[in-house]
């Protein structure tokens, strides 16, 4: 009796431990506008779909170096122009067909295709075709050496989603995404909550998760709060597992026994203000170098984010590789009004009998313009707002739903606008910089734009991060836009859960999440 006993709990222990049939509640501040990879730039969406349906060839390490996921190996050409994958076998999509390197080449064939409009395809450089020769290999070769290329295979917005669901579902595919992740979509009711269930053959290749078998959780539902006392609520009632909450709310938080808060303080995200430089008074540099020393970057930091971020003087966030604060102290703009009203007197502006600064007896006013729906962006507006009527300038905000605001860029009627960016590559710097700028308002400058174009070509790391130097130093030198703040990624959770934590670009691994009873 004793041995059969002791043979139970001896193949009982030899039993792998089973995923929890568990519900983890999470809060989502907006509704995606589709969960397509190939179709969307956007942060929200982008945060679906990486952390719950699409995995990708690679994932980047501590140390900030790409690593294998769905990819096994990889080798460079000597020239830098052509990269050759090698695939895992045995993974399948959730739809039971097989990922492999034909699968692949069939998302990025599609992005390259362009009929299909993909955003995507201002973020694949000169790449002019991809191979499958085998099950197994899949082949990119460029026109010239692409450096970013490896951070954006990294991202969510180069998973691979399933061609045979592409296919079946047309138009309709971002209501019904296909992946090879660790949870499938299982309902999604626009504007209230998205509901993933567990990929019953999951495997977990990545070499940062806690758990490589099965997610812990079965089933993830992401509740659509955009109201920060309504997610405050559902924290402190234990409704959510983990969300987000404004960050003034954080003060009583953090007080709470029952909650506790994760904070990752690097980060790679950017709020920095632009300008229009088609026409004065921002086609003057001497004048955007002034806005620069007018803004109180420390005010904005604890008004608009109750502390839970950092000042930047220098044009990268501190999670990107090739980031250097010495830069910024050198070369940035930290506050200082008498040096801004310097500047402006420079340019011509003085100010007039009513203090208000003018030049040929015209007063200088100023256009804001930024996206609505956020608490910190309206109290970052007031701020920058309060510190131009500081030195005489009156500036009139506009701000409208992203959808509106960003278009209107594309037409010159404005001055300034308040933007942030959040990327995991310092081809970031191209993308808002090279001219004439990602919404045609930046001035030419040969040598600012042979920089960023050389730093987009060299794909060794250390000769990059080089480059990438030169390309902040020039940034900060022309005043080309101003640098305000990082934010951190501050998380409540239950006190209760454990594993939560985020990977290199600041993505959640959710199949590491679990509660404790």
């Amino acid at each position: 009796m004793f041995k059969r006993i002791l043979l139970a709990l001896l193949l009982l222990w030899a039993i792998p431990a089973r995923a929890a049939d568990e519900t983890l509640h999470f809060r989502l501040g907006e509704d995606p506008e589709t969960l397509f990879s190939a179709k969307t730039v956007s942060l929200t969406a982008n945060q679906v779909i990486g952390a719950y349906l699409l995995d990708r060839l690679v994932y980047f390490d501590a140390d900030g170096h790409p690593q294998p996921w769905l990819a096994t190996s990889w080798t460079i050409s000597p020239d830098q122009r052509v990269l050759t994958f090698k695939l895992r076998t045995g993974v399948k999509f959730t739809d039971g067909t097989d990922f492999n390197a034909q699968a692949a080449k069939y998302n990025y064939d599609w992005i390259l295709d362009k009929k299909n409009a993909s955003p995507l395809l201002a973020r694949i450089g000169s790449l002019q075709k991809v191979d499958a020769p085998d099950d197994t290999t899949l082949i990119f070769t460029f026109d010239k050496p692409f450096a970013p290329f490896f951070s954006y295979l990294a991202s969510a917005s180069f998973g691979i989603n399933s061609p045979t669901a592409m296919a079946k579902y047309g138009d309709q595919y971002g209501r019904n995404p296909v992946g090879t992740g660790p949870y499938m979509l299982k309902s999604w009711v626009p504007g209230t909550e998205i509901t993933f269930v567990r990929n019953p053959h999951y495997q977990q290749f990545r070499g940062d998760a806690l758990n490589k078998g099965l997610p812990y959780a079965s089933t993830v539902v992401l509740t659509v709060i955009s109201e920060e006392a309504v997610a405050q609520a559902a924290l402190e009632s234990g409704e959510l597992t983990a969300g987000s909450v404004a960050a003034d709310a954080l003060d009583n938080i953090v007080k709470n026994p029952a909650l506790k808060v994760v904070i990752n303080k690097t980060v790679t995200n950017l709020l920095f203000l632009e300008f229009n430089e088609t026409h004065p008074p921002f086609d003057d540099e001497r004048v955007r170098r002034a806005v620069g020393y007018a803004l109180d970057r420390e005010a904005v930091v604890k008004a608009a984010y109750n502390g839970y971020a950092h000042p930047m003087l220098g044009p990268l966030a501190n999670g990107i590789p090739g980031y250097d604060a010495a830069i910024g102290e050198k070369y940035g703009t930290p506050f200082n009004p008498a040096k801004a009203k310097a500047l402006f007197a420079e340019a011509g502006y003085k100010p007039g009998p009513d203090g208000k600064l003018a030049k040929d007896g015209k007063p200088l006013a100023l256009s804001l313009k930024s996206y609505s729906g956020f608490e910190t962006i309206n109290r970052t507006l007031s701020i920058i707002q309060s510190n131009l009527a500081d030195l005489g300038i009156d500036s009139k905000i506009e701000t409208a739903d992203w959808g509106s605001f960003y278009p209107s860029l594309l037409k010159p009627d404005w001055d300034m606008d308040l933007m942030r960016w959040t990327s995991s590559d310092a081809s970031v710097l191209t993308s808002i910089a090279r001219s004439p700028g990602h919404r045609n308002m930046t001035l030419a400058n040969s040598k600012q734009d042979e920089i960023l174009d050389r730093c987009q070509t060299l794909v060794d790391q250390a000769q990059r991060n080089g480059c990438v130097v030169e390309a902040q130093t020039s940034l900060l030198e022309t005043a080309t836009f101003a640098p305000i703040l990082s934010d951190w990624l501050v998380t409540i959770t239950q006190a209760n859960v454990k594993g939560y934590h985020l990977d290199y670009f600041n993505g959640v691994i959710v199949g590491d999440i679990q509660t404790e009873s």
